[in-house]
C-alpha cells in the first residue's frame, strides 16, 4: 500500500467483502507513514478468501494490490 494509504481507507475496501475484525497498517516510527503492507482480519475465513480472489490486482491510489493469506512465520 501506499506510504499514505489509512486504516479507514483500507477497511472501507475489505469490508466490501466481509465482515472485517481489524485493520494493522505498519507504519514507520519516526514518520509515522505507512510501510507498504497491512494485515486485515476477517471474522469468516471465507470471506477472507473471497477478498483475497477479488481484491488481489486492485488499484489503490497509484499502486495495484497484492493481496494473500499470511504467512506463518518460520
Amino acid at each position: 500500500v501506499s506510504e499514505f494509504a489509512e486504516e479507514n481507507d483500507l477497511r472501507e475496501i475489505f469490508e466490501r467483502h466481509g465482515r472485517v475484525t481489524r485493520v494493522f497498517l505498519a507504519k514507520d516510527r519516526e514518520t509515522g507513514r505507512a510501510k507498504g503492507f497491512a494485515f486485515i482480519s476477517y471474522a469468516d475465513r471465507a470471506d477472507a478468501a473471497r477478498a483475497c480472489e477479488k481484491i488481489d490486482g486492485y488499484g489503490y491510489g497509484h499502486l495495484i494490490l497484492r493481496v494473500e493469506f499470511a504467512k506463518r512465520a518460520t
